[in-house]
């Protein structure tokens, strides 16, 4: 029994277009001879043969009479060694002229290996080209292959290598587009597969206009094998829709497709430091700002806050008996404020003079701060009173507020949130229920709390500070700009931690900043090292020095440095080791930044009779549990080991959860681990008097050139 169905397969000169129409049959075997039939269609009665496709037995039919869209009523006949068969289907006439295209890209933080192997498959096949889809990927690469920039630069003026990403790169190629959008993984056991795979995203993904685009494979991992296959045998085969490999912006420049914008930082940090630059004359925290976008999550987290801090800092006059509420929203909103007296007081929080509801927790305040001005603000009097603002204890087992009821079933041990679907907390009892003038909250194995008139159980958008602004409500974007001094600046302008390692994407993205030059060490024997000083930026003038460990010499220790503008050199250094077996750090740093920049390279004095590695890094003691009481700090010291014969540069990140991240810190730390000595690490876990007890696991990551460890799980505790 045979099956046919039309498809949007065109053959033949692009002047006399015949659409394909795949029959299939368990039973056909030996030649195959096939036609079809219908008012307005035509296809060869006698003569060839049918020929055999990824998607079944093909013919050509012309279907020139009908427009695109139209069904036809058609009958497809067969002739086979095994007999004659026909069988009834609708024709949809299909539409031709389209293009797809499909992308190879890899990915900003694929291996060294991936990106080469694109390469490779480029100056293998002229056919192929593929997108980097950041600037994180190929800045490492432009630093440690420096030998191939030429490549790099040639096969992108030539139309074959496109940038992504980044509003601006170290190639000085402007970037069309900001991302890619999702693609198919192309895993296929042959061709024919992964034809049928892109025609069926092709159908999928088609809308208006003529061109689609693919991208193509694991965004870290090799380049697909099929990409150019289906290049070349998909055009030899099909008229349309046409499928070649392609970049980003064939799709959008010759196919005239709109080009997505760019996402703009819509974050609060961005919107409340546009403002103070305009108005304070500070300087924007640009650099802050990139560098929150792709960092660590906790890190990100501590350079917008000191954004938000800085900035509202210089947007608001310093006031302890008022309170301003920043909306970095574009519309106006109503939503819960806290706010952190230096000292404890009973207050109200009024407007205009009438009192609103307040909760007084301690030294937190907490009220409803309604209709605050998009991009704008509202001033608040705090006003000192005799009235009992505080929690009071209730009875039973449910909380409510204006939008929700959350019951608590001490049998069953389960919760329920009554209005709009949500997840219900994990709250195991006993409980106790506490009621406010602002809200209502159930306390069991956590803290669960239901503000009046919120609509929403998420963090408030809202920033309360402790200050005044005049006048008393209005929107940033209104004010006029005035000539101002520049103030302080609104950002953090350098890295956290220096030295900073020049391999820093094996940890981080580039530091605050970036890199205008680097160094990099390569290994080419025992006693052989290559040094490559390369700028990424205008000329660099500057010095790379080796710190050699205890018994060795160097060719030479001090290298200058005169760099043009993305240039490059290259030294090579001979050394000659001491007789006593181990691992010894060489470490070549760079001098003409306004901070260090170091690479380590670990060379190893064998022992002649045994094989056993030297342990170079290991974490020799961390704490179990730190507490710190509310109101008060406890360190978080961790000691690392070295059995190495040479001092290593150690940097160190405390990893934890979110409702953590404001009261453990600093994020990362840095210090020079002495030859097999120890070095203490210390952070430091500080609970403000308004901490509630809580508690988090955490772990100290430490780092030592390429070298990682990480400490037991520790146990961060805030006691009350």
């Amino acid at each position: 029994m045979i099956a046919a169905e039309s498809t949007e397969l065109f053959v033949g000169p692009r002047t006399a277009l015949l659409q394909v129409v795949r029959v299939t049959s368990p039973t056909l075997a030996g030649p195959v001879h096939a036609h079809v039939s219908g008012p307005g269609l035509h296809s060869p009665r006698h003569g060839g043969a049918a020929v055999m496709g990824p998607f079944g037995f093909e013919v050509g039919v012309d279907v020139s009479s009908h427009t695109p869209g139209s069904v036809v009523p058609a009958q497809a006949v067969v002739r086979s060694s095994t007999g004659e068969e026909t069988c009834a289907f609708s024709l949809v006439v299909g539409s031709p002229g389209w293009t797809v295209h499909l992308v190879g890209h890899v990915a900003a933080d694929a291996p060294f290996d991936v990106l080469r192997a694109h390469l490779d498959l480029a100056l293998t096949d002229p056919a192929y080209r593929f997108a980097v889809t950041s600037v994180e990927l190929l800045q490492p690469y432009w630093d440690m292959f420096p030998q191939h920039r030429s490549l790099l630069l040639r096969l992108i003026s030539e139309g074959r290598v496109e940038v992504v990403g980044s509003e601006s790169n170290v190639v000085g190629v402007e970037p069309l587009l900001s991302s890619l959008p999702a693609g198919i993984s192309l895993e296929a056991s042959s061709l024919a597969e992964a034809e049928r795979a892109v025609y069926a995203a092709f159908l999928a993904q088609r809308s208006s206009g003529d061109h689609v685009m693919l991208p193509i494979g694991s965004p870290r991992s090799m380049p697909s094998p099929w990409a150019t296959a289906i290049h070349h045998d998909w055009s030899a085969r099909y008229t349309w829709p046409r499928v070649v490999c392609s970049l980003p912006r064939d799709y959008y420049v010759r196919g005239s497709v709109p080009v997505p914008p760019a996402p703009a930082d819509d974050s609060a940090a961005a919107v409340f430091a546009s403002h103070a630059a305009r108005l304070t004359g500070a300087v924007y925290p640009a650099s802050a700002l990139a560098r929150a976008a792709v960092a660590h999550p906790r890190e990100a987290f501590d350079l917008r806050s000191a954004v938000i801090s800085r900035s509202l800092a210089a947007l608001t006059s310093t006031v302890d008996s008022s309170v301003t509420v920043w909306n970095p929203l574009p519309t106006p909103c109503t939503d819960i404020v806290s706010v952190h007296l230096p000292r404890a007081r009973n207050v109200h929080v009024a407007l205009s003079g009438d009192a609103l509801p307040t909760l007084v927790d301690d030294t937190t305040v907490t009220f409803l701060a309604r209709d605050v001005p998009a991009h704008g603000w509202r001033t608040y009097t705090l006003v000192d009173d005799t009235a009992d603002h505080g929690w009071k204890r209730g009875y039973g087992v449910e909380i409510a507020s204006t939008h929700y009821v959350l019951s608590y079933d001490p049998v069953a041990s389960l919760v329920a949130v009554d209005g709009p679907t949500l997840e219900p907390p994990k709250l195991t009892g006993p409980v106790t229920v506490w009621h406010s003038e602002v809200g209502e909250k159930m306390v069991g194995s956590s803290t669960f709390t239901l503000w009046h008139e919120v609509d929403h159980l998420e963090p408030s958008p809202l920033v309360g500070v402790l200050g005044a602004r005049t006048p008393a409500s209005g929107s940033l974007p209104s004010v006029a700009a005035r000539l101002a001094v520049a103030g302080p600046p609104l950002g953090p302008v350098a890295p956290a931690v220096t030295p900073v390692f020049a391999r820093y994407w094996l940890h981080e993205p580039a530091p605050l900043g970036g890199l205008a030059a680097n160094v990099h060490l390569e290994v080419l024997g025992p006693t052989r090292l290559r040094v490559v000083a390369v700028s990424d930026g205008d000329a660099f003038e500057g010095t790379v020095r080796l710190s050699l460990p205890g018994g060795w010499s160097a060719s030479w220790d001090s290298l200058p440095v005169s760099l043009p503008a993305g240039g490059f050199v290259s030294a090579e250094v001979r050394l000659v080791p001491p007789r006593t077996p181990g691992c010894y750090p060489v470490r070549a740093t760079l001098h003409g930044l306004p901070f260090e920049v170091y690479d380590i390279a670990l060379l190893t004095v064998p022992e002649w009779d045994s094989e056993d590695p030297v342990e170079v890094l290991w974490v020799a003691s961390s704490p179990s549990t730190v507490s710190a009481p509310a109101g008060g700090s406890s360190p978080l010291r961790v000691s690392v080991a070295s059995g190495a014969h040479g001092d290593l540069p150690v940097r160190a990140w405390v990893l934890s959860p979110r409702s953590s991240w404001e009261f453990i810190g600093p994020f990362s730390v840095g210090g020079l681990l002495p030859a097999q000595g120890r070095l203490s690490l210390d952070f430091t876990l500080s609970a403000p008097q308004w901490a509630e007890a809580d508690s988090w696991s955490a772990v100290v990551k430490i780092a030592a050139g390429e070298l990682v460890r990480h400490t037991p799980p520790i146990r961060l505790e805030i006691v009350r």
